[in-house]
């Protein structure tokens, strides 16, 4: 029998083949690594990249939300719904995401009384405060240095966030996010200023005074050095013509207290301070008058003879009565000067009086009746228990507003001796003033004058414009020099301006009031 030589008789396989194929895998695997290698370590490092950035935009976003904590922390304990200046943050504020990893924030924050969207450009608004900031925030953002001096209504929040731990965080990489916020705020006047004793040469500067903020009922009204800013002497002049202590409105007396001339007054009986009248009670009831006092009534009709006088004239401590001594000249028995913020009593357009909402205890006035005079001026309000009996020299007929239009155009007419009429002629230049004159028939342009109501746009609502197109305005208080009419405290003439939105120009106004908005215009450089 013939063999093979192989066991059960199978022959071996040939292997020569076998080297080089595992030798071309190996070369093709090691040739894919090569070329994989570089693209996993760049996918590798793009998505650390991602993360960081991810981080970063966390971190920023973390740091608006941090700053509105603070912004929002600033409220009033006892009233929410305030806020007080001194707690806004001034920034910027910095801090870690949290102590799990390096994540940290930068916001800086300014405020404006202006929207700022708009006026910053994001190729060169960073870093906040830096030289090629925008110029508009440069000039608009409100001093804060260690605690804000005015009211804002806007902040411009701008926050970095970054992933890395140390260093200056302007100059790390990372994200920036940028948000503005609106304050509720509002321009509304509150009541409360000074009343002085008119002050004749030689005589010191004495005002109404309580004894203490809080005086009880019987404390007689006297008459000390002025104290700006003492809660013993700020009163309010209300609209249903009482007077009132400010500081003594509490909660268990919201009403306050007021100035009292008692059930039946006679003369030289003093004045006291007694809680104001659920329903107004006439012996609480003063006006001021054309002589500048504070007439009083007895059936809250008509006013009576008697005036608030000084029992003795410049003498500290000196008592309040209830005089007969009313009218002119000014003196200091009984006249009195009202600062502005005392406030505008019963006066209001309803009385046909034009009342500066800057200055808004006065109304705009025929100096001393006097037509012929070279200008007007803002003198207190005056006031009366019948609107009709109020002074002819305060009181203006208005060009009407039609329905759904923005002003109404016209003449501003007031009847000299509640007779003759005469308009206001408007010299047409600014820091000139206008003057009343007889009516001419038709009008001519500088007669004619457009008064806005609200137009949607507070700055260009409620002014009073001539022809030319300059505001009716005071002359301003806070000038250097003034341009004060030179009787009475601090009286500012009427002249013209150029309208810019100010509160000094607009008249018969409304406050204005900016509800807040959650942060809004978010947006990343």
């Amino acid at each position: 029998m013939r063999t093979t030589g192989f066991p059960h008789g199978a022959p071996w396989r040939d292997e020569r083949g076998s080297m080089p194929l595992a030798m071309l895998i190996t070369l093709v695997a090691v040739s894919l690594s090569a070329l994989l290698t570089p693209m996993v370590l760049s996918q590798f490092s793009a998505t650390r990249l991602d993360v960081r950035r991810v981080h970063a935009l966390h971190a920023a976003q973390a740091g608006l939300d941090v700053l509105m904590g603070h912004i929002r922390a600033a409220a009033d304990t006892t009233d929410p719904e305030k806020g007080i200046l001194d707690r806004l943050p001034c920034g910027p504020v910095e801090g870690s995401v949290g102590a799990g990893g390096p994540a940290r924030y930068k916001v800086w924050i300014d405020y404006v009384t202006s929207d700022p969207r708009g006026h910053w450009n994001t190729a060169t608004a960073w870093p906040p405060g830096g030289p090629n900031e925008d110029p508009w925030i440069q000039l608009n953002r409100l001093t804060c240095t260690g605690k804000l001096l005015q009211t804002p209504a806007y902040a411009l929040l701008r926050s970095m966030g970054t992933d890395t731990a140390s260093g200056d965080i302007a100059a790390a990489p990372g994200r920036w996010l940028h948000g503005t916020y609106r304050f509720k705020t509002t321009n509304e006047n509150i009541a409360g200023g000074l009343i002085h004793a008119y002050k004749v040469p030689s005589s010191s500067d004495l005002c109404m005074d309580a004894g203490s903020a809080s005086p009880t009922t019987g404390t007689v009204l006297v008459m000390r050095p002025c104290t700006p800013g003492a809660s013993r002497q700020i009163f309010a002049y209300n609209e249903n013509l009482t007077i009132t202590l400010v500081s003594s409105r509490t909660s268990s007396n919201p009403l306050g207290m007021c100035l009292d001339a008692g059930l039946a007054p006679g003369n030289q009986d003093p004045v006291e301070f007694r809680p104001c009248g659920a329903n107004t009670l006439p012996q609480q009831q003063w006006s001021t008058n054309d002589s500048a006092n504070l007439q009083g009534t007895t059936d809250g009709l008509t006013l009576n003879g008697l005036c608030l006088n000084v029992k003795s004239p410049n003498v500290d401590g000196s008592p309040v009565v209830a005089g007969n001594s009313c009218g002119g000249p000014y003196n200091n028995v009984h006249t009195f000067s009202l600062e502005p913020t005392v406030g505008a009593g019963a006066a209001s357009g309803t009385t046909n009086q034009l009342v500066n909402f800057s200055q808004f205890g006065r109304c705009m006035d025929v100096t001393e009746f006097n037509v012929s005079y070279g200008y007007l001026i803002v003198w207190p309000c005056k006031q009366a228990p019948d609107v009709a009996k109020v002074g002819w020299n305060q009181k203006f007929s208005l060009p009407a507003i039609p329905t759904g239009a923005q002003y109404g155009e016209g003449k501003i007419e007031t009847l000299k001796d509640k007779v003759t009429p005469y308009c206001l002629d408007s010299p047409g230049v600014v820091g000139l003033y206008p003057t009343v004159k007889s009516c001419p028939t038709p009008l001519t342009p500088s007669y004619k004058w457009k008064r806005y109501g609200n137009t949607g746009v507070y700055a260009t609502s409620y002014t009073v414009v001539d022809s030319a197109g300059n505001c009716l305005t005071p002359t301003d208080p806070q000038a250097t020099p003034p341009d004060f009419y030179p009787k009475g405290l601090n009286i500012s003439k009427i002249t013209l301006a150029k309208c810019d939105g100010s509160t000094l120009q607009k008249w018969n106004a409304p406050a204005n009031l900016l509800q807040p908005l959650a942060l809004k215009d978010i947006g990343e450089r």
